[in-house]
């Protein structure tokens, strides 16, 4: 990340090292990403009568629903307890998906600590005019 740091300090650096420091980031976020949608996580609703299961991109794979639950809730009662579930699962592939960003932006300890790293060249850029 040497080329990001130049730039980062406000150093002249080499464009085309940035440039594929950046396709690298890009691509490893790309694979993290996909890595994730793979992942299959579960969900139980707040009685613990339903399990649902998602992708780690949210969609609905199946669930499971306790026998006693079919006979014990209505049928309002049934519909929160599954949209519970569904909700649990896919609150807990965003915790999945926040804990993997934090993880994956800490190797990268060069980054400014807030701002873009390209503000002032594009301010210097736009005072030249």
């Amino acid at each position: 990340m040497r080329n990001t740091a130049a730039f980062n300090e406000g150093r002249e650096g080499d464009v085309a090292g940035l440039v594929r420091e950046v396709q690298g980031r890009v691509g490893a976020l790309a694979d993290l990403l996909h890595t994730l949608s793979e992942e299959v996580i579960e969900g139980t609703d707040a009685t613990g009568a339903v399990t649902a299961r998602v992708t780690g991109a949210g969609h609905l794979l199946g669930l499971s629903i306790d026998p006693r639950a079919m006979r014990d809730l209505d049928h309002v009662a049934m519909s929160a307890a599954i949209q519970g579930a569904i909700g649990a699962a896919r609150g807990a592939t965003g915790e999945r998906l926040t804990k993997a960003m934090e993880e994956f932006t800490a190797d990268f300890g060069d980054a400014p600590p807030s701002g873009d790293p390209l503000a002032p060249y594009v301010q210097a850029l736009l005072r030249e005019e």
